[in-house]
């Protein structure tokens, strides 16, 4: 685990480099004594972002995890068990931190029970915030949750990450952080269907809100707690994913909506953009259930995209 005692220089790799990758990459270069390395299976661009990146890596294979401090997973959920399966396990002790926010849809795994499997004796660890890359970017500052099991090591780990255009806050509800991380994506689906469907911002508001107060419900049942959905990088990704059409799962939502409001047979099936929460909702229902739980919000809104011709209908019914 990184302590405040921890040399100077911190050693970092980020596994990813699409567009919240490199927008991490640059806000973490803002901060001090951080060196960075990137695994990209993609010839870098040549523009001012190269200045952030010590050295490229393009084949998993040639990963040394020994030789850092700290490993960053900046992957889609779709990707993640493949890329860690690459990665040789070696006698190393780096803490991992994912930004992924679904589960596989093979196993119902969260993001950290894949790198568990894969990256034994590992620390883990999650980061989560409202971080759409395009403002990262442009130099504009993020205020992300970052979990850890250990507090006083999350402590440590944010001051050391923390900079002019990062502020992290530390938690110790890693599985909870987790959860909020998966459903805010699913709530904003049904945020986007709201508008998209013509139901008003006043339906998107009621609708936002029931799923914040389902999650505060379902959290202690299933590992987590509840304040957490409160937490910084909790409640403002939700907010932020379930207002802006920037959001895809939002977008998503809101495309859906709108065709299905002009052409009611049309297959949601066949719409599948990179949307977490599209790809998430049924491992996360499972994942519910085998909990002892059960959700009338979240089920409602599977079975309203299941049922395009009442869609509307099963959608309001999630509020009342």
């Amino acid at each position: 685990m990184i302590t405040a005692t921890s040399p100077s220089l911190l050693r970092v790799l980020i596994i990813g480099y699409g567009a919240f990758g490199q927008a991490l990459t640059l806000s973490l270069h803002r901060g001090q004594g951080i060196a960075i390395d990137v695994f990209t299976r993609r010839p870098a661009a040549v523009d001012q972002r190269l200045a952030a990146v010590a050295r490229f890596i393009h084949h998993l294979s040639e990963i040394d995890l020994g030789s850092y401090d700290l490993a960053i997973l900046a992957l889609p959920s779709g990707a993640l068990a493949s890329v860690l399966d690459q990665i040789p396990h070696r006698d190393s002790r780096a803490m991992v931190l994912s930004c992924v926010k679904g589960m596989d849809a093979d196993t119902h795994a969260f993001p950290t029970d894949l790198i568990a499997l894969h990256l034994p004796g590992h620390p883990i660890g999650m980061l989560s915030g409202p971080t759409f890359a395009a403002e990262m970017m442009a130099g504009h500052k993020v205020w992300m949750s970052l979990g850890c099991t250990d507090l006083a090591g999350g402590q440590a780990l944010a001051a050391r990450l923390g900079g002019p255009l990062l502020s992290l806050t530390a938690t110790a509800d890693l599985r909870g952080l987790e959860i909020v991380g998966v459903a805010k994506n699913i709530i904003a689906i049904g945020a986007g269907l709201s508008e998209g469907l013509g139901l008003g911002e006043n339906t998107r508001a009621s609708y936002v809100a029931r799923g914040i107060g389902e999650l505060q419900r379902l959290l202690p049942i299933l590992g987590g707690a509840s304040e957490t959905v409160m937490a910084p990088g909790a409640l403002g990704d939700l907010i932020l994913t379930c207002t802006s059409r920037q959001s895809r799962n939002y977008r998503f939502g809101h495309d859906l909506g709108q065709r299905l409001a002009s052409a009611p047979t049309t297959d949601a099936s066949a719409l599948v953009p990179l949307a977490e929460g599209s790809r998430s909702i049924s491992a996360f229902l499972e994942f519910i259930r085998r909990q002892g739980a059960a959700s009338p919000f979240f089920e409602g809104l599977a079975a309203a995209i299941a049922h395009p011709q009442t869609m509307a209908a099963r959608l309001l019914a999630t509020i009342d």
